[in-house]
């Protein structure tokens, strides 16, 4: 056959259709709420962009909810001995106290460097939690012997989820803290640091009324829901049947939340 024959013979394949801004911020805001259809179509066309910026909208969401605790914070400093933290009410403040001294010199609201340290932690938050689901995703979906060439991108989209958790979280706390003035914390001119900070807060409002019953329950609902989210992922990004992405979707959101827990508590205690 001629050389010319050959050339007017060939096949040319037709390049993926690309992604354009606003379905990327459509599968940003939809993958969280019906992740069966979105996976599917994210699958078959796969953008980075969108699961990128999932990450970085969770830092974000992650952000606000730390700051709604850490606005009302008030800090006095002593130099004294650190003693285990006790928590007093008086009116519409909370006061933990957490060293042994007679005189405390006021500091103040938290200062740039706690809220540098603050974008930090969410950004560590977000970043931890993108690597968690696509580790604990493309094991699960390969133990079940199912395709992992989407894992990653699926993955940072699963973050969709995650954001609305971590905003309602901050809605929450908005609405059962807005009686509350303020947290004076009392600690030692050397335990500033916001890792210290936040613990000593949850100490403050664990006893706000109904805060840890609504916490509890907007917990359980967002386990069972990125339940469904980790399956639907399995099942449109590995091409496995039902039955085994609910068993891979499963052990995918125990990898990942055993993962991430590990290493955010690490990243926490150097900040």
């Amino acid at each position: 056959m001629p050389i010319s024959a050959l050339r007017e013979s060939t096949v040319t394949f037709p390049k993926p259709e690309e992604v354009g801004p606003g379905e990327v911020v459509k599968r940003i805001l939809l993958a969280g709420v019906d992740p069966f259809r979105v996976f599917a179509e994210i699958s078959r066309r796969p953008d980075s962009v969108g699961a990128f910026a999932c990450m970085l909208m969770l830092a974000v969401a992650h952000f606000l909810g730390n700051s709604s605790l850490v606005s009302k914070v008030v800090l006095y400093a002593a130099k004294g001995e650190a003693v285990k933290p006790e928590v007093l009410s008086i009116g519409d403040v909370r006061r933990v106290v957490a060293v042994n001294a007679t005189s405390f010199r006021r500091v103040g609201p938290l200062n740039e460097e706690h809220y540098a340290a603050l974008n930090m932690l969410s950004l560590g938050y977000a970043l931890v939690t993108w690597i968690a689901w696509a580790l604990a995703l493309w094991l699960s979906v390969k133990l079940v012997g199912g395709s992992t060439g989407p894992v990653v991108v699926l993955s940072g989209y699963m973050l969709s989820a995650k954001i609305y958790e971590n905003l309602t979280k901050a809605v929450i706390l908005v609405v059962y803290l807005k009686g509350l003035s303020r947290i004076e914390l009392f600690l030692a001119q050397s335990a500033q640091r916001v890792n210290t900070v936040m613990s000593l807060v949850s100490l403050a409002i664990a006893e706000v009324s109904g805060l840890q019953t609504a916490l509890l329950a907007h917990m359980a609902f967002f386990a069972v829901w990125n339940l469904v989210v980790s399956t639907a992922a399995v099942y449109q990004g590995g091409l496995v049947a039902l039955k085994r992405s609910i068993v891979s979707g499963v052990i995918a959101y125990i990898l990942a939340s055993s993962i991430q827990s590990i290493a955010y508590t690490l990243i926490a205690s150097t900040i």
